[in-house]
């Protein structure tokens, strides 16, 4: 084949190998842009990043294209978050490979000259991104609990009889709850993305726009606080102003003056600033680029494009291969599980709604309610997946249960000794609160004959044994039970875990 003709042919199968990849993902990215309103500014994200790169068109033409083989371990590194984000089930790092991706793509294609122009639009595509949501809450409710406490301080000093517990807010005739929305976090996701653009465009120096976009973070705090003290003090008069109609309009407002706020900040910044002709570009590479304005050069290395494509060639094959798991089933039913174990005598069962099922995907499940002779009574549930993979996957409790209103107390890894034995497993213990009530939660996952508290690390190894064991098989085992009084139920629901421990070994295939 003529090589002239070679750099085109390695371009388009390039971009068969990226639609092999990432067009599942992209299409469920574009779904929760759609369906989840913390995210709905992702639909812009992509037609701002491509604006950035036109704007910057001419410095692209002057600039020399030179294919550099320092874009490939990024393209390496991007085709293993892939693989990890596919088999662990995880959207965030699938998304993210794909922005990585791109990055190396531009490297390796174009050069690093052209790099030093495309990398900032490029990376900005992130902010397109989704939190994993347990990154979402870990933000969200400090932000929640800044925010009410302010908030309640402030109602105080206008003489409102006012009070609050966590993030729920106590007036004399209704009761109003700091939700996500209210904490500021779905604000400073989409005014971070918008500060950086404003930034770009006012400021003529890299301090000034990293201090303005630094700024936008209080910005959105002091505002969503606002809108609490004004929630409360709508309330206070008459309840049905504190939901419906005005609640939601109020929200916009303040998010229309935060913005509002931070572009004045912005102009107060860039009158002060000092004034100079704005390039869009490094200044040193501006000039470089005057000087070679007048020849664009190509060298002619072909060799890294051939070498990005074998890269995303091994990532489609090894992604294919390592997800051909089989199906594992449990070694018995989990419906013989005992009705005695140790001390503790089951009382009941239940059932999980189906579409709660569907959602889960859950291949196998029981729900209990066992009893210890003094009359403590704790939940067991235990899901087994044969086969894990995106959309069935095990969910963390750390997921779920912020998702169900309750809010972490405390999380820390325990170790358990296994009965009969000097060895010892380590497992989550998860205190939590909603309101009054309180609940102590251990869970651990048990997979393959392994036991992990860390999700992350029990992901990693599924990965491991898809490759060389063909199974992805797992299960999640969880305990929890009332916790007024934490260290009765601690010791109740550790004397459960030491006698339930050798019992699973008998159903969950090593």
């Amino acid at each position: 084949m003529n090589f002239r003709y070679t750099k085109h042919v390695a371009t388009i199968l390039t971009f068969v190998f990226m639609a092999i990849l990432y067009s599942d993902v992209l299409k469920k990215l574009a779904l929760d842009w759609w369906n989840d309103p913390n995210y709905s500014h992702g639909f812009l994200i992509p037609f701002i990043s491509v604006y950035w790169i036109w704007g910057r068109r001419k410095f692209l033409r002057a600039a020399q294209t030179d294919p550099s083989a320092w874009g490939l371990p990024v393209l390496f590194a991007s085709g293993i978050l892939y693989i990890v984000g596919h088999i662990t089930g995880e959207l965030f790092t699938q998304r993210f490979s794909f922005v990585i991706m791109l990055a190396g793509l531009a490297l390796t294609w174009r050069g690093k000259a052209q790099w030093r122009i495309l990398w900032a639009p490029i990376l900005y595509l992130a902010f397109m991104i989704p939190l994993p949501y347990i990154v979402y809450d870990s933000i969200a409710f400090p932000l929640k609990l800044l925010a009410t406490e302010v908030s309640i301080t402030t109602l105080q000093y206008l003489n409102q009889a006012i009070y609050s517990e966590g993030n729920v807010i106590f007036l004399p005739n209704t009761t109003l709850e700091v939700a996500d929305a209210c904490s500021g976090i779905r604000s400073l996701i989409s005014v971070l993305a918008l500060s950086i653009i404003i930034a770009k465009y006012t400021q003529h120096d890299w301090p000034a726009r990293f201090l303005l976009v630094a700024l936008s973070i209080p910005v959105v705090i002091f505002m969503n606080i606002l809108r609490i003290i004004g929630t409360g003090l709508l309330a206070a008069k008459d309840p049905d102003l504190s939901t419906g109609f005005f609640h939601t309009f109020s929200g916009e407002i303040i998010f229309l003056a935060g913005i509002i706020l931070l572009f004045g900040i912005a102009m107060l910044m860039a009158k002060r600033g000092r004034r100079k002709v704005h390039t869009d570009v490094p200044e040193s590479l501006a000039e470089q680029l005057a000087c070679n304005a007048a020849r664009t050069v190509s060298v002619g290395k072909w060799w890294p494009k051939w070498a990005a494509l074998i890269i995303l060639l091994l990532t489609v094959l090894i992604n294919f291969s390592a997800t051909q798991v089989r199906a594992t089933p449990l070694s018995r039913p989990l419906d013989l599980l005992p009705a005695h174990i140790g001390e503790f005598v089951l009382v009941g069962d239940s059932e999980m709604d189906s579409s709660v099922v569907k959602n889960l995907s859950v291949d196998h499940y029981i729900m209990r309610v066992y009893r210890s002779p003094s009359g403590y009574d704790l939940w067991l549930y235990i899901g087994y997946f044969e086969e894990q993979k995106e959309g069935a996957m095990i969910h963390s409790p750390k997921h779920c249960y912020p998702g169900s209103g309750w809010s972490s107390l405390s999380s820390e890894i325990i170790k358990i000794k296994v009965p009969d034995s000097n060895n010892t497993i380590e497992i989550n213990e998860y205190i939590l609160s909603k309101g009054d009530t309180r609940q102590l939660v251990y869970y651990w996952y048990q997979s393959r004959g392994r036991v992990m508290a860390n999700e992350y690390l029990d992901r990693l190894y599924m990965l491991f044994d898809s490759l060389t064991k063909k199974r992805s098989d797992g299960a999640l085992i969880r305990i929890s039970g009332p916790a007024d009084d934490v260290e009765k139920a601690r010791k109740f629901q550790q004397q459960f875990i030491n006698a339930l421990y050798p019992v699973l070994t008998e159903f969950l295939p090593s």
